[in-house]
């Protein structure tokens, strides 16, 4: 199993559980099943860290150099995916989507510009309100993990995540050690 063998391992997961793994096959309407990763919050964390880090783990480069700047290219413009909706740019507003991750949607900044903590951010989103998302600008990778019921009824909501998000990133916590 690639997950195991390519990130689990080399990246020294600590509650990676193989048995855990598995296709998910319960929407009989799609072609496609889902193929969600079930990790802890601090191997999630390691991911986070790994694609802040150019795919670079302990002085090893786990991933191809530019892999994760590659898949973190926005590619789907918010307004491309809802051109009829009118909306306020709010902070969930600006998410676009590249490879398989969301995209903070804002335009580079000019070199040297003062951007803001969400320039060049991305962030996975998944089931019930498990996000893991990096901020390049702050150093800062931020993850949320949920202990959701199996019904899925305990969830987190994009916009409760933006408001956890902003009140860490308004703590002024910043840079390597930040705890």
């Amino acid at each position: 199993m690639a997950l195991e063998t390519e990130l689990a391992v080399p990246l020294g997961m600590q509650d990676f559980d193989r048995a855990k793994q598995r296709k998910n096959s319960s929407k009989p309407d799609s072609v496609h099943p889902e193929y969600a990763m079930y990790l802890s919050t601090r191997d999630m964390a390691r991911v986070g860290v790994l694609m802040l880090s150019d795919g670079k783990w302990n002085g090893k480069q786990v991933m191809p150099k530019g892999w994760a700047r590659a898949v973190t290219t926005l590619v789907t413009p918010h307004g491309e995916m809802h051109p009829t909706q009118f909306h306020l740019r709010t902070r969930q507003g600006l998410w676009g989507y590249g490879m398989r991750w969301w995209v903070w949607d804002a335009p580079e900044a000019m070199a040297g510009a003062i951007t803001g903590p969400f320039q060049g951010a991305y962030s996975a989103m998944g089931a019930n309100g498990q996000y893991i998302t990096a901020l390049p600008a702050m150093e800062m990778v931020v993850v949320h993990k949920v202990d959701f019921d199996a019904d899925g009824s305990r969830q987190v909501a994009p916009d409760d995540f933006h408001a956890i998000l902003s009140m860490v990133i308004s703590s002024g916590c910043s840079g390597p050690g930040c705890d």
